[in-house]
């Protein structure tokens, strides 16, 4: 499954907004928001109370969704640091899983590019068996790929969260000057400009595939402090409260 997934992300998307294409990588991304949107739709249809229902689940599922740069897992430190929702991301799967990772990618492949492996979703469910979900959950990079999402689907029921999905809108020039201070490899301007570009074509028509979940819009041009304020008036508004300090 790993070589065959590794082989269609390699492969050219022909753009086309109302059917879907096959054998393409590019499709297998978009393939994988579309699955994760309508998982994510059919989590807030659960939700909806009705006379027999019982109380919606008060543990958040938070999801941030942003273009490279925009202060993703900043945000979701701080969340995790004043609200109590534990924090896990892709790279923290990548790091501790590092020396099988190493075993499983091809020649070239770098560790980063794992993140597009299966094995992240044994990795995060192995996760999720020790990580502490009193207060819920946030999601930092995951997940990444049809197979990830459809994963991600049979997680959900069990988690029985409420979504509260949070996009940070940043323009890509302003992507562009945060890539030049960071030192990254994968911020040198060749891939931030491709990183970019992939965003664009999964992200920008998010909203479609997310027909019946509410997406908070934040401008992630603003100075972090005030994005932060705008973050917590979207989790207050959830219902969210802080931890006890």
């Amino acid at each position: 499954m790993a070589l065959v997934l590794n082989d269609l992300l390699r492969e050219p998307w022909h753009t086309c907004r109302l059917r879907i294409l096959s054998r393409s990588g590019d499709d297998m991304r978009r393939s994988a928001l579309l699955i994760l949107s309508l998982v994510l739709a059919n989590i807030v249809n659960a939700q909806t109370p009705s006379p027999t229902a019982p109380s919606r689940p008060s543990r958040p599922l938070i999801i941030l969704i942003g273009p490279p740069l925009s202060g993703k897992t900043t945000f979701a430190g701080s969340i995790s640091h004043l609200y109590g929702v534990p924090s896990i991301s892709i790279e923290d799967l990548i790091r501790d899983n590092t020396a099988e990772l190493d075993k499983l990618r091809g020649q070239g492949v770098s560790l980063a590019e794992m993140r597009y492996d299966p094995a992240m979703s044994r990795y995060l469910r192995e996760r999720l068996k020790t990580a502490d979900l009193g207060h819920g959950i946030t999601l930092d990079g995951y997940p990444a790929t049809l197979f990830q999402a459809e994963e991600l689907a049979k997680i959900f029921p069990d988690l029985k969260m409420k979504l509260i999905a949070l996009r940070l809108q940043v323009p890509d020039d302003t992507v562009r000057e945060r890539a030049k201070t960071t030192g990254r490899e994968s911020d040198r301007p060749q891939i931030i400009e491709q990183r970019l570009k992939d965003y664009h074509r999964e992200m920008d028509a998010i909203s479609l595939y997310f027909p019946n979940a509410k997406i908070v819009d934040l401008d992630g041009s603003l100075p972090e402090a005030k994005i932060w304020k705008a973050i917590q008036t979207a989790l207050d508004e959830a219902g969210l409260k802080l931890a006890p300090m």
